[in-house]
């Protein structure tokens, strides 16, 4: 009857972990047969059959399973015929199924996954043309997009490539050379479009695609499409070595400042007491610290200060994850984290600082190849980190004029009618904004951005949404999180929703008070107010309205980010809070892109 057998092109290929025997075929096929219900007698059954250099094997046989439709149900069932061809090829196993599937424990001591990198420059080409994509965003922010498809006739001249890295391809499509394929890299599925076929011809197709996967030396790179995504990797796939380490901060400075949904806490007599913000602070700066990654005794992967290289704790990497092992701060001893939702002390489930960090995968890792990078939980390959940062440095724009900043709003009087040059606040107005015909400051309440600028231009308007800070200059992340989060949260808002403006015209129309002191500052900052519902009717429906979201801050410089990309492409060691600020800023501007609108940052040249 195995000659009767005609199935599709498409199957899961893995790497052999260990030899198969025939004992091994023949043990798995009575666990398959004992894991089902009424088990017929086998249709077919065969062990290791040769076929040129391959082997296979395969069983065909009935057996009766509960309708899902009717999980409770004794009296009716479903008379399934379920099949396994599986082929040994080159160090390969290749599992076409249907209905049935190899057992974990076969599979566990047989199979080990091909890496998805195979996958894609084993299958694909600078001549495959994709159909379809389904991508992950890797974003830190939950605000924005996690996932989307992408399907048409030829995407390399549909997607643009300008926020491709901050995605990863989690499934596609392609035809070359008259074929058609589809293929899912990170769990081995590759299918051709195509008749069904015979077995023979089924151990044929398997072969021929391990031939394609199999890793040989001198292999051209995969598709440039694929080739423009940044792409989540397996720790198993991993060839660089972990050269720093540090506490991801910052998400903690959220967490108990911002979002206030945790607390430190230490022991107190028989309870617990809270710790003052002082306090928090130090623990914080102490956890600021970039640690050095070195081999120690017994091959374990040791945190060190790397100026005394005082040991200060320890990391492992596992299969799935990199778990911190051990963070010996002086300034964390005793401190644990609760949720706020209990009261103080009240928390049975309060963790010690340093579980809780490891627990939440708060930490970033970097390698001796920069490319490489362990954020969040999860190994990510950007290459665009050693090209040269051209693309990244083409969203950031210098402004001199904030070199002068001292303050991101200025102080303010009763007297005050506009706001001071030396804020970030007034260099948008003087400067940044200066191509705008209408201006109107929303901050504070219910905004959508701090300020708001219209170009009413016919042949080029444009709405831009500006997000004003402050701060020393740094190439970390930290002054950005807030702000990004805000800008990405108000994107819906760039169309202007016809039923919220007439709260904003009626706010604008109002002087601007901050911390209860009334200005003599117009919130409708040029133009005036029948200009500004003019500015916002012609720009909601002009056709051809651009779009701008733009982070005005004094906290970074154009310059400072085009060196620290020049020196990593030199081989210098990565800061691991420039490889944070780097992920965050391209997050937000793929987040801009999704919507139709343009993301930017405008800082110190």
């Amino acid at each position: 009857m195995i000659d009767e057998l005609q199935a599709s092109k498409s199957c899961y290929f893995f790497r052999q972990r260990t030899p198969i025997t025939a004992s091994a075929i023949a043990a798995l096929f009575r666990a398959v047969r004992r894991a089902q219900t009424s088990a017929s007698n086998n249709f077919f059954s065969f062990s290791r059959m040769p076929h040129g250099e391959a082997l296979w094997s395969s069983l065909c046989f009935q057996f009766d399973r509960t309708p899902t439709f009717l999980p409770g149900s004794d009296s009716v069932v479903d008379r399934i015929t379920g099949y396994l061809l599986i082929v040994e090829y080159h160090g390969h196993i290749a599992i076409f199924k249907s209905q049935i599937d190899v057992t974990p424990e076969f599979a566990k001591r047989h199979l080990e996954r091909v890496s998805p990198k195979e996958v894609d420059r084993g299958l694909t080409s600078k001549d495959s043309i994709f159909d379809r994509v389904r991508l992950r965003n890797m974003s830190l922010s939950r605000f924005a997009l996690r996932s989307k498809t992408l399907e048409g006739d030829n995407l390399q001249n549909n997607v643009g490539m300008a926020s491709s890295a901050r995605f990863a391809p989690l499934g596609y499509s392609f035809r070359e050379a008259g074929e058609h394929y589809s293929t899912t890299p990170r769990t081995g599925r590759i299918a051709l479009r195509a008749d069904r076929a015979g077995h023979i011809d089924l151990v044929d197709y398997a072969c021929n695609i391990i031939d394609r996967i199999h890793p040989r030396p001198g292999r051209p790179s995969s598709s440039p499409f694929l080739s423009a995504f940044a792409r989540p990797m397996e720790l198993s796939e991993l060839t660089a070595a972990p050269s720093q380490f540090a506490v991801d901060s910052a998400i903690l400075k959220q967490a108990i400042f911002d979002d206030k949904i945790i607390r430190f806490v230490k022991p107190d007599g028989l309870g617990f007491r809270e710790l003052p913000k002082a306090e928090v602070d130090t623990i914080l700066d102490a956890l600021t610290a970039v640690l050095a990654v070195t081999i120690g005794a017994a091959h374990k992967l040791v945190l060190s200060q790397p100026t005394t290289r005082a040991e200060v704790g320890e990391i492992a990497i596992n299969k799935k994850r990199i778990a911190l092992r051990r963070l010996m701060f002086p300034a964390l001893s005793q401190v644990y984290v609760e949720d706020t939702q209990f009261g103080v002390g009240a928390d049975n489930g309060r963790v010690l600082l340093k579980k809780f960090i490891d627990e939440q995968n708060a930490f970033i890792v970097l390698f001796n190849q920069p490319q490489f990078a362990y954020l969040d939980g999860s190994l990510y390959q950007d290459d665009s980190l050693v090209n040269g940062g051209a693309l990244f440095l083409g969203y950031l724009f210098g402004n001199a004029e904030l070199a002068h900043v001292v303050e991101e709003k200025g102080t303010f009087t009763t007297g005050h009618t506009m706001f001071d040059n030396d804020s970030t606040f007034g260099t948008i107005l003087s400067t940044v904004a200066h191509e705008d015909n209408v201006i109107v400051c929303d901050d504070l309440g219910d905004e959508w951005a701090d300020f708001i600028g219209f170009r009413t231009d016919p042949s080029a308007p444009r709405i831009t949404f500006y997000h004003a800070k402050h701060g020393d200059l740094s190439l970390g992340a930290s002054p950005f999180h807030v702000s990004v989060g805000q800008a990405i949260k108000n994107l819906g808002n760039l169309s202007l929703p016809a039923s919220s403006m007439p709260k904003k015209y009626m706010r604008w129309r109002r002087l601007y008070t901050n911390n209860r002191i009334r200005t003599n500052i117009s919130r409708t900052c040029r133009g005036t107010p029948a200009d500004t519902q003019a500015a916002v009717e012609f720009c909601r429906n002009a056709p051809h309205t651009t779009k701008r979201v733009a982070i005005v801050t004094s906290s970074l410089s154009k310059t400072a980010v085009r060196q620290a990309f020049l020196d990593i492409a030199e081989g210098a060691p990565v800061d691991p809070y420039f490889v944070q600020l780097y992920w965050l800023l391209s997050s937000f501007f793929a987040a801009c892109t999704e919507v139709g609108a343009f993301g930017c940052v405008i800082c110190q040249e």
